[in-house]
């Protein structure tokens, strides 16, 4: 028995070793078949995708999660030898893999090999190499990978040796590098969630030191350019669309300014309920008190101030307009003697609280929809606070005033039927002393 099991040794030795020098010798043959069709480019940015020459794979394929998962830790960590256990643990992150993890985890290989085949399908390159009980990717192919040169681009641009120009020349390459989050397809998994902080981190700072470069040298338009690209990718960032609208006022591009303005105003309302900041909504009274009128007639006029469609809703509009409207209405009553009034909508929880973010949201929504659509087309409404909206009744008792908020109250618990929330109003009479 013994001599049977050593014979057997013997032979897997033998096996072993002749696998090793046939590696070996293929690795020339790789190198020779890689060069002649390029360098293999891998994006990770906004996209999980590796092309070579006209061929190119990505997760957008459709196939199994998990083989885009195991490509993208290998790619991820080239250089590096990973451990059979390492790589489980990635890929499955916890997950029950299986009785066999060994196989299941050889199975999964074996695929992402078949898939990476796609790129040379003429050539016998060895993409994944295993060795020393250890996976790894191949090191002797030639590789493009944005992050990599994106991180080079970014310490470039971060040298206080070099010149300005240079600097902002790196950070724009940067930039125009970064697509969009680290492997957003796989956003969910640990080791994932970490790298695509640090990514998001450093091409927030290439942004926001570029912008300061680009404003010295007054080059609006460059940091119009780089905005407009950072707010699509992270709309939230204030400061961002502050120096956006900065910008476009400062190449007296005022009219795209407050278009813009107006459209992160409503954004901002609709997705998280809050206001802008108090330096961006100084920025509106700027270039709306400062925009130079040329000569025109009175069609020409009329055409601008009209609205472009035919307003058949309570007019909503941003706190700052609400303001200049309350006092030209104050005003006007102390000639008119007519009536106006303000009502204030407050959301509450059943505690008298403001609710949880993600349900006030969905409870403001809901609420201005419904206040603009009970009310008239002569009547104002903008947001107040995170859960409060305020209302202008021009030419209104306040018996009516308190009427029509009613009927708004019935018609939020008709759409948002719950009992988990309420709304509070107040009707007060706007006087001629509050100016």
């Amino acid at each position: 028995m013994k001599k049977g099991c050593d014979r057997l040794a013997i032979m897997i030795h033998y096996y072993y070793e002749v696998q090793s020098v046939y590696m070996a010798d293929r690795k020339g043959l790789d190198r020779m078949a890689i060069s002649e069709d390029g360098i293999i480019t891998i994006r990770t940015l906004g996209e999980f995708s590796l092309s070579c020459g006209t061929k190119r794979i990505s997760d957008a394929d459709g196939r199994t999660k998990k083989v885009w998962l195991l490509l993208e830790y290998l790619v991820t960590n080239r250089g590096k030898d990973i451990s059979m256990e390492q790589l489980a643990e990635a890929v499955w992150n916890d997950e029950d893999e299986s009785n066999n993890p060994g196989n299941a985890l050889k199975n999964l290989v074996y695929r992402a090999r078949t898939v990476l085949r796609e790129l040379c399908p003429d050539s016998a390159t060895e993409y994944i190499i295993f060795s020393r009980n250890s996976y790894l990717w191949n090191r002797e192919l030639p590789c493009r990978v944005d992050v990599e040169e994106f991180e080079e681009f970014c310490a470039k641009g971060a040298d206080p040796h070099i010149s300005q120009d240079e600097r902002i020349k790196a950070y724009m390459q940067a930039i125009e590098l970064y697509r969009g989050e680290f492997l957003p397809k796989s956003s969910f998994v640990d080791w994932v969630i970490s790298k695509n902080a640090y990514y998001m981190t450093l091409y927030s700072k290439a942004v926001e030191q570029v912008v300061n470069m680009l404003f010295e040298q007054q080059r609006y338009e460059d940091v119009v350019t780089v905005c407009d690209q950072a707010v699509v990718l992270y709309p939230y960032n204030e400061s961002v669309h502050y120096a956006l609208l900065r910008a476009l006022i400062d190449s007296g591009q005022r009219r795209k300014a407050i278009s813009h303005y107006e459209y992160i105003s409503d954004f901002f309302y609709k997705k998280l309920g809050v206001t802008l900041s108090d330096p961006i909504r100084a920025l509106y009274k700027e270039m709306t008190s400062g925009m130079e009128m040329i000569e025109a007639d009175m069609d020409s006029i009329e055409n601008d101030l009209r609205e472009s469609e035919k307003p058949t809703q309570a007019y909503y509009c941003d706190y700052e307009v609400f303001k200049q409207i309350y006092r030209f209405q104050a005003r006007s009553i102390a000639r008119t003697g007519q009536s106006v009034h303000i009502g204030l909508l407050t959301v509450r929880n059943m505690k008298g609280e403001v609710p949880d973010i993600r349900l006030l949201q969905t409870l403001m929504n809901t609420l201005r929809d419904v206040v603009v659509e009970c009310l008239r087309k002569g009547d104002v409404v903008s947001a107040y606070s995170t859960n409060q909206l305020v209302v202008m009744l021009p030419m209104t008792t306040f018996e009516n005033g308190e009427m029509v908020l009613r009927r708004i109250l019935t018609a939020f618990v008709r759409k948002h039927r719950t009992r988990d929330c309420f709304v509070d109003t107040k009707l007060r009479e706007i006087t001629p002393s509050a100016v």
